[in-house]
């Protein structure tokens, strides 16, 4: 009787871990993630394009050593998150070319995940791009193509939009790869540029749920903006989901409630900026189309060994470079991201 009893027990526990498994396979979460990493140039002196300085005889001595302590560093920032599984979706920005992502997807820390490689070169003029890199299997690639941002009075091309589009376990997804111009000029004289490029984004968006209202959205990037400033919040009109007023809106900005809190990204002197978002259409967000963000998953990963201890400087991302000074740190800005889960 024991061992009819044993066998009943053994039988139940097996079919209670079946079922557990299936659920969890069936409600996998997998986490997106956007970084800014801060100058990856390579080594080389490009024509018609001002990287002089990060060349081995230009003014960062940018030599083959500091040129792979950066791909270890930025590897050691990427394989340790989501529980030391690494982002299953990364996009990035400040990227020179596709050489330096493969550099940095081949690194020891990182070569275990088979990260693919989406990059398509823009005409910055420092040649700085954007892209999106993701783990084989996870996310099935069908179609990429980016969108040119004009200039307002400018000469000075910026970056394109990167758009990839695909499917993760058959539930169709489009990502938007963005490094909105940067307010190096200074915040007004810079917003007309920023704003272009928000327009652009938009329009981008809109060409996809034009054609699909329930398209899942996901655009993520430095958009050199805070969450409530113009280019952002009127112009993409990508609002506040927890706000109950605005609720309605195809396009949530998931960083209102980081940046209500104190919460940045990226420090400027004494003040943290929320530069580095993540924007979804509500479609995605409440998973009206097999996919959905987690309820409070969104965050920025800043772990104390990616701070600077110094003073004046404390809790600061510990950048490669603090102005001329060589750090031989990570970057200067945190990564940002937020998990999805597919519903079956």
């Amino acid at each position: 009787m024991k061992d009819y009893l044993r066998y009943i027990f053994l039988t139940l526990l097996a079919s209670v871990c079946v079922i557990s498994f299936g659920q969890q396979h069936d409600n996998k979460e997998l986490m997106v993630a956007f970084y800014n990493v801060e100058n990856l140039f390579d080594t080389l002196d490009t024509p018609d394009k001002l990287d002089e300085e990060f060349t081995p005889a230009g003014e960062r001595q940018w030599g083959s050593e500091r040129y792979q302590n950066k791909i270890n560093n930025l590897a050691k920032v990427i394989s340790s998150m989501n529980d030391g599984n690494a982002p299953d979706i990364l996009g990035l920005c400040e990227i020179e070319n596709k050489q330096v992502v493969d550099d940095l997807v081949a690194a020891k820390a990182l070569k275990n995940f088979k990260y693919q490689v989406v990059h398509s070169e823009s005409k910055d003029w420092r040649g700085i791009d954007v892209a999106l890199i993701y783990k084989e299997g996870v996310f099935n690639l069908e179609k990429t193509f980016t969108y040119y941002v004009p200039m307002p009075d400018s000469i000075s091309p910026t970056r394109d939009i990167l758009v990839v589009q695909g499917t993760i376990q058959e539930k169709p997804i489009s990502f938007f790869v963005n490094h909105f111009p940067s307010r190096s000029e200074g915040l007004a004289k810079s917003e007309p540029k920023r704003i272009s490029a928000a327009k652009t984004l938009r329009h981008a968006i809109d060409s996809i749920l034009g054609t699909n209202p329930m398209g899942n959205i996901l655009a993520m990037g430095d958009f050199n903006d805070e969450p409530a400033d113009s280019s952002l919040h009127h112009y993409v009109e990508a609002r506040d989901y927890l706000a109950e007023e605005k609720r309605s809106h195809r396009i949530c900005n998931l960083m209102f409630s980081l940046k209500e809190k104190g919460e940045g990204s990226y420090k400027y002197r004494d003040s943290w900026n929320m530069l580095d978002q993540i924007i979804v259409s509500d479609y995605l967000l409440h998973g009206y189309n097999g996919l959905a963000i987690v309820p409070q998953s969104v965050g920025i990963y800043a772990e104390d060994w990616m701070k600077q201890k110094t003073p004046k400087y404390f809790g600061s991302p510990m950048r490669t470079f603090g102005g001329r000074k060589y750090l031989a740190g990570y970057s200067d800005h945190f990564p940002v991201f937020v998990k999805l889960i597919i519903k079956n």
